[in-house]
């Protein structure tokens, strides 16, 4: 089974993409990767990729599968980023 995960996840806004003022940023890059390959350095290849709308909320969805570990990777060079959290869905 798999689950949406977006902007919205877990809870509303959660991953949506703001500076510190808290105005939205467009045309972040977000790349989903496996947890473990991450961690190992293994960045060549992800699960999921977007970028983010005038709202710095994602154009797509991911849908990754249930019960496992992602790490989402948030960057938009000379503006935002690299930033990076950790979800388990």
């Amino acid at each position: 089974m798999s689950v949406k995960v977006d902007h919205n996840y877990p809870g509303a806004d959660d991953l949506k993409v703001v500076d510190e003022e808290a105005q939205p940023i467009e045309g972040v890059v977000i790349k989903v990767f496996d947890h473990t390959a991450f961690f190992a350095g293994e960045t060549s290849s992800w699960v999921a990729d977007t970028v983010t709308d005038i709202n710095g909320e994602w154009i797509d969805p991911a849908f990754l599968d249930e019960a496992s570990s992602y790490v989402v990777h948030f960057e938009k060079p000379t503006m935002f980023g690299p930033e990076h959290v950790e979800i388990t869905t």
